[in-house]
């Protein structure tokens, strides 16, 4: 019986394995190492070709949305907006069955199971509610990219709920979080005892300086963030679709709250009191001062998007509590530049921040913390315990045996001593904005950082009375331009 209780156990394991793909063992940081050295050095066909196989090995497997979501970004960044969708519809695909399966489903059970055996791999990638945001922005521009005004238009739509809605779900995620823990607990009485003290106990201790600067920082960058997963960049494009459609009203909605997430933002100010006096609303005193744009908003503008750096992602840090576990922790990255210098015509402006990505990430992060740390301690506390029962049960009867047990389940639990470092991470670190008149031209002149040594030029077509100039720098050196023509 005991030797059939161990099998079972043993193949439980190789189930998850086979589940969650190979983030179990290593952790997906690690894994996308290769990937991004070669995106930000901008060898294409090599991301294309990593990201082909990767796609193929996480099929039908927890990380699969994950991979969807890089490839989708990746295709929409080289130009190839037919693959970007593609890859989207997917990742929506997946993100629709998470949502809409029951609270407890027999496939979660298993991940739930499998992340006590192993590690949080064992669940599936879900996404964090920035990426659900982030997917609708991106696929809104791939639409505009493959000449689809209509999809444009009705993915903007659907754009002015999802933030709504985002926070509707993920309220209701860490509801069942909670359900699901305790549930876990008292499974496991004896681990349990374990997670008492919780995140404070963890990071209390002298051993995990590491985690705590690295969560001190994270907790320093949260503080940017806007609450409730919002995201500016996706207020912005929402109010500029429904000026376009005719609808200032709509538009003006979506610039108040965009104002109210970035008071301080000069060109957002701006944006407010222009459509205000569209509107013929009345304009606040603390924004009677500022002048309106001189120009029409919807129609013969130049709107400069700017997605500047690479996304913060998780990195693995160890912790001895009391044996080693591991922990994943915000990794940030510096930006390549301050700003765009944007020349059109005889008029020109500099890119302001429109939306810090990293920090919409960190106060997630923030928020799953507790749980997250929850899980970990149970995890380990868990295995621990049956590598030591097992150990001891064998070797009552076989000393050597009992080497033997002890010995695998050490192996065990070092290969499954894994954090889960899962996230998109072809992201930018911040979307940055500018606007302008359409030059007669139809010239635009970017300068990084206002140095005309690299500065690059881009005609937009006679046929777009309108575009956004969509400008990607993951790396220094790295600037990509691409023209979405806009619908009057």
């Amino acid at each position: 019986m005991k030797v059939l209780t161990r099998f079972r156990f043993a193949a439980a394991a190789v189930g998850v394995l086979l589940f969650t793909g190979c983030s179990s063992i290593t952790n997906s940081h690690l894994q996308k190492e290769p990937l991004m050295a070669e995106y930000l050095a901008g060898k294409d066909a090599r991301v294309e070709l990593r990201l082909s196989e990767k796609l193929k090995s996480a099929l039908n497997t927890g990380d699969e949305l994950m991979w969807r979501l890089e490839a989708g970004a990746f295709f929409f960044n080289i130009g190839d907006y037919r693959r970007s969708v593609n890859e989207f519809e997917r990742a929506e695909a997946l993100i629709a069955d998470y949502d809409d399966r029951p609270t407890v489903s027999v496939r979660d059970a298993g991940g739930e199971g499998g992340a006590l055996l192993t590690n949080l791999n064992a669940l599936p990638y879900r996404g964090f509610g920035r990426d659900r945001i982030a997917l609708s922005i991106f696929k809104s521009l791939a639409y505009l990219g493959e000449g689809r005004p209509e999809s444009f238009f009705a993915q903007l739509r659907r754009l002015r709920t999802a933030q709504k809605e985002v926070h509707e779900k993920y309220r209701k995620f860490f509801e069942e979080e909670e359900k699901s823990l305790a549930e876990a607990k008292k499974r496991n009485p004896g681990a349990a005892s374990s997670v008492r003290g919780g995140g404070a106990a963890v990071a209390g201790r002298s051993d995990s300086a590491e985690f705590n600067a690295a969560l001190a920082e994270t907790r320093k960058i949260a503080h940017r963030g806007y609450g409730n997963f919002l995201n500016p960049a996706a207020l912005f494009l929402s109010g500029l679709g429904s000026l376009l459609e005719g609808d200032a009203d709509n538009a003006r909605i979506d610039w108040a709250r965009l104002y109210e997430a970035l008071p301080s933002n000069p060109l957002v100010r701006q944006l407010y009191v222009t459509i205000l006096d569209r509107t013929k609303q009345k304009v606040p005193e603390d924004l009677k001062e500022v002048r309106p744009f001189d120009f029409p908003l919807d129609r013969d503008c130049v709107y400069v998007l700017f997605a500047n750096g690479r996304s913060a992602a998780f990195r693995q840090v160890a912790i001895y509590y009391p044996v080693m576990t591991a922990y994943p922790v915000c990794e940030y990255y510096p930006a390549p530049y301050r700003f765009l210098k944007v020349i059109a015509g005889g008029q020109s402006g500099e890119t302001r921040l429109l939306a810090d990505m990293d920090a919409i990430l960190a106060q997630e992060y923030d928020e799953r913390l507790p749980g997250m740390i929850t899980r970990i301690v149970l995890s380990t506390a868990i295995k621990e315990g049956a590598g030591y029962a097992g150990a001891w049960a064998v070797g009552r009867e076989n000393e050597a045996a009992g080497a033997a047990v002890l010995l695998a389940s050490m192996v065990y639990r070092a290969a499954f001593n894994t954090a889960d470092t899962r996230s998109w991470e072809i992201l930018p670190k911040e979307f940055q904005f500018c606007i302008l008149p359409m030059p007669e031209n139809r010239t635009v002149v970017l300068e990084p950082d206002g140095r005309k040594s690299g500065e690059r030029s881009v005609v937009i077509p006679e046929a777009d009375r309108s575009a956004i100039v969509y400008v990607n720098a993951p790396a220094a050196g790295e600037l990509r331009v691409q023209v979405l023509g806009l619908p009057q």
